[in-house]
């Protein structure tokens, strides 16, 4: 039945339904009504930064933008279907003020979505989107009244229930922004209430309670959603600065790196060039003293001199040998070692620098022994650089053995197929927090720290470059007390296997 021809009769029965049940069905509506605006008065929003603010307005800019083509289709059906009983040039005139508020939205959301918006210009972006949406809705909302039809209840029932449904689709685009959404829903849900008011009868009083109720649950609803919302986007925005500050360090220490390995560079270069500058003098000094120290050219006329001559002779020495090893790490460091590749036996090399050291190892009752596989496979490397190889972890092993103990040197091949060789000493051992330490430049472990003047702690460090340089690996293992395993490891790839008749003239 319409809603505004209703009889006399049913009206009454009807107020008196509404009357009877003010203390009962209805009663508790107002109730449940008035408990959800005191929650909401005491809504507190979470914290907005201008961030957080933009993220938000995006969020509400990029519908706006992508339906612009079926609101006019929308709203034009709208009107034709109200033609019959209003005039054309109210609906004329409301169709364009609809179409224009419409378009002013989407110029103004594609102006802010192209734009690249300051955060300090959130405020006066949001201004714009709030009046333009309240103007838009306040122009909907005007058809229940400028567009009303009079004299046609179905067609008011149909106003009626077109204003309502069209609160969901405003609530959904317009919810990722409290201010906005306030200013869309409230002009249209105003209007809605008001209409229902004037029927003045309890039934649509009843519905104007539903209303109310129906609009503290979506005001409570966009409350929750914009919270989340404005959580997200804090989070973002925090994410974002700690990924600026991640990277402008990673920046500062990337530029600190380069610098220090720039230095590092100038270093190595400027060391690798002084190689004549520093051996010339050094040469000369080790040569001289020698002839003072064997008296070439008559005695001394006090023997002590020839005492002094042989001190200054073996300095010479020792610095000698301290120089070649810092301009050899230092060539290996700037890049400038040159692998000059042959063929190497490296048991031959083996026991060519256990000869050199055996004097030492005697002197020091160290016992050397061999323990090499039969057959292995030739290695193609710098022969000068495994020889280096030999001697340093040769040295190594004797200098920090105690005596009557055994240093093992060893030469086999991995299951793998790559050829192993090094030294095992029974030695004090280093401990496991030290490995990589002690393979540093001028670094040494406690065993070293321990016996002051038994070397300079270049020795390791320069075996792991020369390894490294022709693709090899370095691998030290040691345990406190029970003696250091140091080992040379190279691939597969650089070795030749020996022929039959080279087999059996090995053999």
């Amino acid at each position: 039945m319409a809603l505004e021809d209703a009889p006399q009769g049913v009206g009454r029965k009807r107020r008196h339904a509404g009357d009877s049940t003010s203390g009962g069905g209805i009663g508790f509506r107002w109730e449940a009504l008035i408990a959800a605006f005191a929650r909401a008065r005491h809504y507190r929003p979470a914290r907005m930064s201008p961030e957080a603010r933009l993220s938000q307005l995006r969020a509400l800019a990029e519908p706006q933008v992508s339906i612009p083509l079926f609101f006019p289709l929308m709203v034009g059906t709208f009107g034709l279907s109200l033609g019959n009983n209003i005039a054309w040039w109210k609906i004329g005139a409301w169709l364009l003020a609809m179409l224009s508020l419409q378009a002013a939205n989407y110029l103004n959301a594609r102006e802010f979505l192209e734009s690249h918006v300051e955060p300090d210009e959130a405020e006066r972006w949001s201004r714009r989107f709030e009046l333009l949406t309240l103007a838009f809705s306040v122009v909907l909302a005007s058809s229940l009244y400028f567009l009303w039809p009079t004299n046609h209840p179905e067609q008011q029932t149909f106003l009626l229930a077109l204003m309502t449904v069209a609160l969901a689709p405003l609530a959904l685009i317009t919810i990722v922004y409290f201010p906005v959404f306030c200013c869309t829903v409230m002009p249209v849900a105003g209007a809605i209430a008001l209409r229902f008011i004037t029927y003045g009868e309890g039934t649509h009083l009843t519905f104007v309670i539903a209303l109310g109720l129906f609009l503290a649950l979506l005001f409570h609803l966009a409350r929750i959603v914009n919270n989340t919302m404005l959580r997200a986007a804090n989070l973002q925005s925090d994410k974002n600065a700690l990924i600026e500050q991640l990277f402008r360090a990673k920046r500062e220490s990337d530029a600190a790196r380069a610098r220090a390995e720039e230095a590092n560079r100038a270093k190595s270069s400027f060391l690798a060039n002084m190689s004549h500058e520093l051996r010339t003098p050094l040469n000369a000094i080790i040569g001289f003293s020698e002839v003072m120290a064997t008296e070439i050219f008559g005695a001394h006329a006090k023997p002590i001199y020839k005492e002094y001559s042989n001190d200054i002779n073996q300095s010479g020495q020792h610095l000698l040998g301290l120089i070649n090893d810092i301009l050899d790490l230092s060539r290996i460091e700037a890049g400038r070692f040159e692998i000059v590749e042959e063929e190497v036996d490296i048991v031959y090399l083996a026991r060519d620098c256990r000869r050199l050291l055996d004097i030492r190892a005697q002197a020091q009752r160290v016992n050397v022994i061999e323990e090499f596989d039969p057959g292995l496979p030739v290695l193609r490397a710098d022969a000068r650089a495994m020889r280096q190889t030999w001697i340093n972890l040769l040295t190594n092993a004797i200098k920090f053995s105690p005596p009557n103990t055994t240093v093992r040197m060893i030469a086999r091949l991995d299951p793998s197929g790559d050829l192993r060789f090094g030294v095992h000493d029974e030695g004090p051992g280093i401990a496991g927090s030290e490995i990589d330490k002690v393979m540093e430049a001028f670094a040494q472990g406690a065993a070293g720290i321990a016996q002051p003047g038994k070397g300079s702690g270049l020795g390791l460090s320069i075996v792991k470059g020369l390894l490294g340089a022709h693709g090899g690996r370095f691998e030290l293992r040691s345990t406190l007390g029970q003696g250091t395993q140091a080992e040379a490891v190279f691939p597969l790839a650089r070795l030749r296997q020996l022929t039959p008749s080279e087999c059996r003239a090995t053999a």
